[in-house]
């Protein structure tokens, strides 16, 4: 899927923070949130556009999106990086100056916006994000109803996205049933399986709402679902696994585990597979098996892959074996 110019830079804004190595120019990476509108207006000065505020917004009657409005602007430019600059400008603007011209990229801007303050822990409330999921699930039923294919527009509006839109709404409705929050969480599990290319993350949260009352059939659940191995990505099953510890059942945690040892491919991977099995085994007060796992956890290689004769692996296979035999 290939992004949006907007959601473009926008992505790219996000790795920097992530990674301040990424090689980006200043202007790659500004968030033009932050710069006040007069700035705006004389950078458009600079890059050759002197409008009045009241020619600006003659220009934007004429267009349907800062996408249309840049191009009638920047018709004569043919650099460009000099381009991508002034559209941010022009969008940024347009943001402010417009908001009842609700566009898909300033819709979607606004919903990047939200999502990177709730991963920032930087929301008051879920009150934001709540209503920038209705108001997505609004456009996506009005444009099924109008007989686009659900696959079809969801990838379109994520196009206009710099986060992963689905994921981010897994997250979200996991986060959910963490907080034991069942309505919503169904709520929202109902609105958006629909345009999920990967139905079984969704029957997987499925599951765990089922667990909150009847943890036994929420477990044949995971089971079953196991059964489809070409589907299960390894961090879906380190979801699962992570289920486990507070509702699974022993040969359910055993067959999640013979699911992901395949699958490992490096050694933060094994990490990740040793700590969730300690943590299981701590809240089952087996401490002969969560001291065995801490040993192996101690004795980590430090090779960034992992094959599987690690002597560590292998220790860690031999006893899950042994827990498996146990009656």
């Amino acid at each position: 899927m290939k992004l949006q110019t907007k959601a473009l830079y926008s992505l790219l804004r996000l790795n920097h923070g992530s990674d301040p190595s990424l090689v980006a120019e200043d202007w790659q990476i500004e968030d033009l949130r932050l710069v006040s509108t007069e700035l705006l207006w004389k950078r458009l000065e600079q890059m050759g556009l002197n409008l009045s505020m009241e020619s600006f917004r003659q220009f934007a009657e004429d267009s349907d999106s800062p996408e249309d409005l840049a191009e009638i602007l920047l018709s004569d430019c043919q650099d460009s990086k000099q381009y991508d600059a002034a559209y941010l400008v022009i969008f940024e603007l347009w943001r402010r100056l417009f908001p009842e011209r609700q566009t898909l990229s300033i819709f979607c801007d606004e919903l990047d916006h939200r999502i990177s303050l709730y991963y920032g822990g930087d929301l008051d409330n879920d009150e934001p994000i709540q209503d920038a999921l209705s108001n997505l699930d609004e456009i996506l039923s009005e444009n099924v109803d109008a007989g686009v294919k659900p696959a079809v527009i969801f990838n379109k509006i994520s196009s206009y996205c710099a986060h992963d839109l689905m994921a981010f709404i897994i997250d979200y409705i996991s986060n959910l049933l963490d907080a034991k929050n069942e309505r919503y969480a169904s709520e929202l599990i109902e609105d958006f399986a629909p345009y999920s290319p990967s139905l079984i993350w969704f029957d997987f949260l499925r599951a765990r709402l089922l667990a909150l009352t009847d943890p036994a059939e929420a477990n044949r659940m995971i089971a079953k679902l196991l059964e489809y191995d070409d589907l299960l990505a390894i961090d879906l099953l380190f979801e699962m696994l992570r289920f486990q510890i507070g509702y699974g059942e022993r040969p359910v945690f055993i067959a999640v585990i013979q699911k992901i040892v395949p699958r490992l491919e490096t050694q933060e991977d094994f990490k990740e597979l040793l700590m969730l099995s300690s943590e299981y085994f701590h809240r089952r007060d087996r401490e002969d098996l969560e001291a065995a796992v801490a040993k192996i956890l101690k004795n980590q290689n430090l090779d960034k892959n992992i094959k599987r004769s690690d002597p560590g692996l292998r220790v860690f296979e031999k006893l899950i074996e042994d827990h498996f035999l146990e009656k």
